[in-house]
This record gives structure tokens, sequence and C-alpha cells, in this order.
């Protein structure tokens, strides 16, 4: 009562509009007295400190300007915080309550309410966005029941830890005698693309720290310090990000001259990451800023090498730092410091999720135990004009919104005592949990900045490749289409192993239109692949993988008649090829190519022809 037409029409402002009556639990900006003392803010009004000590608790004045001048905070990235703050907090309210989404969403299906809630105990597990032990890798795939009628995939396939555990060390280009030196051309063209490609999706380093980067690389690395490590790793992240702008290009990527120019660059990179690991030793020693984004920086190199579980290695070491500093403070009277710090902790958060996804053993960092507790990122001044440092962090926002979702995903519907049953049919609570995931989806893209927006046929139809394929604004904008199609398709797959295990039995209408949804969103997640810059830079090594299970999913699917129908919608011969062809490319930028990632070509191969005789 009392709540205006539009509103009650929009879900995204039903959302945020009741959470801005209720205290949040975290908070994006702290009061002033917080900020002063350096000390976490609940975000009430007042807030607990203010309270216990008598003091005016006041929100809304800028940061210091000063050394930090023109870094205020901006409405908007503000503004996106909170609403995004508000939305990734509402699953837990949802699920704490689900009665109140009947007043909340008039068009939510009243079948949709089960009168069975979730015990408190399993709302605590899902307090934070973690990923603790579950069933949804590639491995886990092809060794359940579903590949049983496909033993050439069985025989095929090597446990993932096995094959890159075994593998050679990182190989030395040799001991130099002096660093190596760069023209101010060169500098300036390497943290150019530094900027545009490695600070726009991670962006842990400020503008100011980048122009002292400048200045160490005209210096010569004379220091031998975590200063001169950070320039090292800034310039051979901008080398590999310009090696990395071939595979997405069509244009002379065979010439004499552009493989001329991809050694140079491919020497560059090797030759600092080198000069670099060097120093890391007193980069491990420190615990401070800038040691925390010399030892982040190195597990980006890492991912960049396809070598997860170097990449594991060095994040935990980065992910330790950030905890202990953002517990005890940084010692810093700038502001930026702290902002930094968080920033990295919520870049480790991303990445390590990723890593866990597929390989669900590895010992976590403890990042997603207390994500929770730690403020998203706030204002900070990374690029030299203010619209793209807006649009970095309003980017790097919805990667971390997306991946808190996606983890929530796998652990509410994969843990390993609620996935394997042998049901035939959904549960009723299942079911439900799947509807609130797929409304916290919607919700996710609907509050996404307009030049992060994009276009998705839901319908599954012109899903051919190079047909009726809507192609997005920017490559970021395609980068989070792909976060949620690989989501939607996750959260509706449970629909799809319970028609592939009980497939002699005629199932209901409504699963097999939800097993339609996780197969469209399959097909679409591979029609829309494209050499992103942040894919082939980070992740290579998970969409290897995803592509692996998705084209598995899909391979399966066709010997059941009722999901083959829904394939026939897509021309899925044609997908082996075209994620052959994009894997291949990106393998062919790194030295000591993964064994897992070249096991995943082989087996979307494989799969290809098994799809290709069952046509």
């Amino acid at each position: 009562m009392g709540r205006s037409n539009s509103e009650s029409s929009n879900p995204v402002s039903a959302v945020t509009t009741s959470f801005r009556a209720k205290a949040r639990k975290r908070t994006a900006h702290a009061c002033e007295a917080c900020r002063m003392r350096k000390s976490r803010c609940d975000g009430q009004q007042p807030c607990g400190w203010c309270t216990e000590n008598d003091v005016d608790c006041v929100y809304g004045r800028q940061p210091p300007m000063g050394a930090a001048q023109g870094q205020g905070k901006s409405d908007k990235i503000l503004e996106t915080v909170l609403r995004m703050d508000a939305l990734l907090n509402s699953i837990h309210e949802n699920l704490r309550d689900p009665q109140r989404l009947l007043s909340d969403r008039s068009s939510y299906s009243p079948r949709l309410i089960s009168e069975t809630t979730p015990s408190d105990r399993d709302f605590d597990r899902v307090a934070n966005a973690s990923l603790p032990s579950h069933v949804s890798a590639t491995e886990d795939l092809l060794s359940s029941v579903l590949a049983q009628p496909f033993p050439s995939l069985l025989e095929q396939f090597r446990p993932i830890f096995l094959l890159e555990s075994k593998r050679q060390s990182l190989p030395f280009q040799g001991c130099f005698t002096r660093s190596p030196s760069f023209t101010r051309e060169e500098t300036s063209r390497l943290l150019a693309s530094y900027q545009a490609t490695m600070n726009f999706c991670y962006p842990v380093l400020c503008k100011a720290t980048l122009d002292t980067v400048f200045d160490r690389v005209q210096s010569g690395f004379s220091n031998n310090s975590c200063e001169d490590c950070l320039a090292l790793l800034v310039l051979a992240l901008g080398a590999a990000s310009e090696l990395v702008k071939y595979t997405s290009s069509e244009d002379d990527y065979r010439s004499f001259d552009s493989r001329q120019q991809q050694r140079e660059l491919s020497t560059m990179a090797t030759v600092c990451f080198d000069e670099a690991l060097k120093l890391l030793s007193v980069a491990y020693m420190e615990v401070s800023t800038i040691s925390a984004q010399c030892v982040f920086l190195s597990a980006l190199f890492c991912s960049f090498l396809q070598r997860p579980l170097q990449t594991w290695t060095y994040l935990t070491m980065a992910a330790t730092k950030c905890r202990s500093l953002i517990a005890y403070g940084t010692g810093s009277s700038d502001f930026e410091d702290d902002e930094c710090i968080r920033r990295i902790f919520w870049s480790c958060y991303i990445i390590e999720s990723d890593l866990i996804s597929e390989l669900s053993h590895l010992p976590q960092t403890g990042v997603a135990e207390v994500e929770s507790q730690t403020p998203l990122p706030g204002p900070l001044r990374t690029h030299t004009s203010n619209p793209e440092t807006e649009s970095s962090a309003l980017f790097f926002l919805s990667c971390i919104s997306i991946r808190r979702l996606l983890n929530r995903v796998h652990h509410l519907l994969y843990a390993p005592e609620t996935h394997k049953s042998p049901s035939s049919v959904i549960s009723e609570s299942k079911h439900n949990m799947i509807a609130e995931l797929d409304h916290q989806l919607v919700l996710w893209r609907e509050t996404l900045p307009e030049f992060l927006q994009f276009e998705v046929d839901e319908r599954g139809i012109g899903g051919r490749l190079g047909v009726g394929v809507v192609e997005c604004g920017n490559q970021h904008a395609a980068f989070l289409r792909q976060r949620y199609l690989a989501c939607k398709s996750v959260i509706y797959r449970p629909y799809v192993e319970v028609v592939l295990r009980h497939g002699e039995i005629v199932h209901s209408r409504e699963t097999i239109e939800s097993a339609a949804k996780c197969l469209s969103a399959s097909c679409f997640h591979i029609v829309y692949l494209r050499s992103f810059s942040q894919t082939v830079m980070i992740d290579t090594w998970i969409c290897s993988l995803s592509m692996t299970s998705t084209m598995f999913i899909l391979l399966a699917s066709l010997q059941n008649p009722s999901l083959r129908q829904v394939l026939a919608r897509h021309n899925i011969v044609e997908f082996g090829t075209h994620l052959q062809r994009l894997i291949t490319s990106w393998i062919g930028i790194v030295p000591n190519k993964s064994p897992s990632i070249e096991q995943s070509v082989r087996l979307i191969a494989e799969i290809d022809g098994l799809i290709r005789r069952s046509l």
C-alpha cells in the first residue's frame, strides 16, 4: 500500500527500496569519524562506534583533497555500489523469508513459494558467497554416470591437478647483468596497454602509482626494491596485453612482420617477469600495499602463462597480505592505499573462485569467508580520464556481483549432500531455489550500467554461428554476457541432469522447458565466445574447461529425444570447430602449453566427432 505503480512494476526498484529501509550489514563508505580513524564502519545511522563514544556520526563528506585532488566520491559509482550491494544481499533475505517475495514481486507465481524454508544453519553457510566442495566441475561431469555411454572420453581424460602438478617449472630466460631498459615511447606504450586491459578489468593500481612506475622505468631499476618489482611486473603485463591483441585481430595475423612483433613482445614480457621474480622475495617479506600489489600482479602474469597452480600460489600470498592489512590497517594516511587493498581483495576473490570452481579441493585463501564483511570497491582514480576511471569501477563491480551469484549457485545447487539425489523429479524446495536464483540473475542484468548492457535471444532461435548474432557495444559488455550465460546454464542444469539420469520416464512439460533454458544458454555461451582481452589474458584455462563441460552437456542431451528436439534450434555441428580454433589460438601465444588446456582441446574435438555421428 502506498507504493506507486512505477515502483511496484519495477523489480529492481522494489528490491532496492526494500533494502534502503534496512540497516546494511556492510557499507560502501565509512562515516567521517571512522574514516579518519581508519577503522571499519558498520554503515548504521549513527554507526556503532559513534554511538558507543557519543560522537556525531556524519556521512557524505568528500575524502581529503590535495594529493588526491579530483578523486572525490562519484555519485554515480556510489549509487551503483549501493544498488548492487542491496541486490546481492536480497538473496539472503529471500531465502530466509520467502513469503516476502509475495509482497515484493506480484508477478511471482505462488506455486514457487514453498512452505519448506532453508534452516538457519543452511542460511549461515551462504551468508558469505563462498565456494566449498561441489559437484559441478568438468571432472565431476566426466566421471558421472552421464559419461558412461562415451568410453572414448573416459579413456582420454586425466585428472586436471595431476596434469598441472607434473608440469615443468617456469623457465628463466637466463641471468642478466643489468635490468632491461626502455625508451620513453616504449614505456608509454606498455603502460597504456596495461591501463587499457589489466587495470581496467582488475583496477588495483591508482594513476599516481602508474606515474611513479614510469619514472622508475626511466631511472633504470636501481634500488632492487618493491617499487622496481612492481614496475617490471606492470611492463610484463603491458607487453602481454599487447601480445593478446593479435589473437583478436584477423588482419595480417600470420604475416612475417606480425610474427616478428609477437616474438619481440613475448621476449619482452618474459624478460621483465624474470627480472621481477628476482625481486619478489622483497615483496614476500613485506606486508604493505605495494608488496600485495607485486604478488597479485605475479598471479595475473601466471594466469596469462596459463598456469593455474602457480596463479593459486601467488594469489594465496596476495590474499593473506590483504586480509592482514584490512584487519589492522595499512598504516598509511593516504586513503588510496586502503582502497587499493580492498580492490586486490576482491580481485583475489574473483580469480580464486574461478580456480576453485574446477579444482574444488585446493586450500582456499579465506577471502570468500569474509567477503560479506569487506566493503565493496569505492572511488579510486585509476585512469587519466574520469569517464574511463568510472567505467572501470562499474565493470569491476559488475564482475564481483556476478561471481558472488555464481558462487551461491554452486553452493546451493551442487553441494555433494544435496545434488546426488536419486529422485526422478526436482523437489519443490529445489525448484523454488532455482527460480529465486534465476530471478537474482535477471535483476543483476537489469542493474548493469548502460554501457555494459547486452542482448541475448532467450528463445534460442538464431543461435547459428554468424547468423542472428547480436554483437555488444564493447568487449566488456560481451564478457559480462558470457558470465551471464554461464550462470544461467548452471542454474538450470539440474533439470537436464534429471532428464538424462531418468530417460526412461516421461517428464513434465515444465521440466523440459527448464532444461531447454540450460541448453539454450549453453549454446549461446559457445556462439558468443570471442577472443576478449580478459578471457585470453586471465581466463583461458577456466574457459577451456567450461567449454569442455558445455560441449559434453550438449552431447549427452542429444541422446534424449525431448532434449534433442530442443537442440534442433541450434547448428551445434559448428560449435566444436569454432571452439578449437579459438582455444588453439589462445594457447599459441605462450610457451610451454598447459597440458590441461591441451586435453580440453582434444576432448572438445572428440565430443565434436561424437556429436556429428549422433546427428
